[in-house]
């Protein structure tokens, strides 16, 4: 059986992000994503952790939202630890698995670092009782931590968290649909891509590497990078690991990312959507922002598609709609093409340290499963222009 299968993720169950400012929060997901909140932490489990959440979903896409809450006697909480070395960001990722007790005897078996042995909860009431089963693990990743869950005969959250009531009106407006791939950054790949691919059996799919300064001859800085992708094949999900990449390794965005996260860790998860033109442009008109994309992207964009591959008979969305919401499109001559735009990260949104340098990619998939180099390359130069002008 292929280790992928062995481990038998099914899909991401949620990520965990600590932040000074549970309000802020409050009003990206719900006002300006148009995410419900689906759960929120018992009495009993803010007492018990010092820690309060909020979990935010849309889709298959569930974020818990976290804030150190620190009740007399309590131990000092996860939230409060991870904020006292880092700015707001994500902590831990948990994934559902087909078989918990399969998947733990995978990894314990290639060298992973549990953090606690497989609990077993019992979980709901009378004909609805059900099993929480989990385990965590340290990673390669900094202080990332990872999850695995198995949950049977129950359609809660987690124990020590409380249904809210259903939403009333539209549901998940913006049309997210689930995460698509995980970034993240590190001074060196080389620990995390081999841990990723000796303990948690994952392959590479994918690399690239280039200098933003390959495209402004003589300049003094820019970013250098190189990157590849890691996937687990069971699940489809994707892991693209950047690290800085010499003559501009310290003056680079992913040497900068590490110095304002205070070490490595995820750089932006990107989240599917079912329309990317409705969606960008009702996020736009709720207040968003978007790193922007110069005109002469899409001046060139049909030739590049073209000479990769991609007719323009082949694609669905109109060259100046994408345009007009600054949305980026690559592709290839087998899977056809992608269409993506990247949200400012936080510290530019709030201006401001400690609200971390994370961002969100919004990304629809038109048959292409892969990265797009030239978009990739648009993105770092993104960033710097708006780290220019800032």
């Amino acid at each position: 059986m292929a280790a992928s299968e062995q481990l038998g993720i099914l899909g991401v169950h949620s990520f965990h992000y600590f932040v000074h400012d549970a309000e802020r929060s409050r009003v990206f997901y719900e006002d300006n994503f148009g995410w419900h909140p689906a759960y929120t932490s018992s009495a009993d489990s803010v007492a018990r952790t010092g820690q309060t959440s909020t979990v935010y979903q849309a889709g298959d896409i569930r974020v818990a939202v976290s804030t150190a809450d620190v009740a007399e006697g309590a131990l000092q909480p996860r939230a409060a630890r991870w904020l006292s070395r880092h700015p707001d960001g994500i902590g831990n990722i948990s994934y559902v698995v087909q078989d918990i007790d399969r998947a733990w005897a995978f990894l314990t078996s290639r060298d992973a670092t549990p953090i606690h042995t497989i609990s077993d909860i019992r979980v709901g009431s009378g004909t609805q009782q059900g099993r929480f089963r989990h385990f965590s693990i340290t990673t390669a990743l900094g202080d990332v931590t990872f999850r695995f869950v198995q949950i049977d005969d129950w359609d809660g959250f987690a124990p020590g968290y409380e249904a809210l009531p259903p939403p009333t009106g539209i549901v998940n407006p913006m049309g997210f649909t689930k995460v698509d791939h995980i970034t993240c950054n590190a001074q060196t790949m080389a620990g995390y891509k081999l841990w990723l691919e000796h303990v948690m059996g994952m392959e590479q799919c994918w690399e690239i590497e280039f200098h933003t300064d390959d495209v402004k001859k003589g300049a003094d800085v820019g970013t250098g990078l190189r990157s590849v992708v890691m996937w687990d094949p069971r699940s489809g999900l994707k892991y693209p690991i950047n690290e800085p990449l010499q003559p501009f390794f310290k003056e680079g965005q992913i040497n900068k990312f590490i110095e304002d996260n205070h070490g490595a860790g995820v750089q932006h998860v990107a989240l599917e959507v079912k329309d990317i033109l409705a969606a960008v442009s009702a996020l736009r008109d709720r207040g968003v922002g978007f790193l922007k994309t110069p005109g002469n992207y899409y001046d060139s964009a049909p030739d590049r598609l073209r000479a990769g591959g991609v007719e323009p008979n082949r694609i669905f969305h109109k060259m100046d709609d994408l345009r007009d919401l600054g949305i980026l499109i690559d592709g290839s001559p087998v899977d056809n093409y992608l269409v993506q735009i990247f949200l400012n990260d936080a510290m530019t949104l709030y201006h401001e340290q400690q609200a971390g340098p994370f961002f969100y990619e919004l990304i629809e998939r038109r048959g292409d499963q892969g990265f797009g180099g030239g978009n990739f390359r648009a993105l770092f130069e993104a960033i710097e222009r708006e780290q220019l002008e800032s």
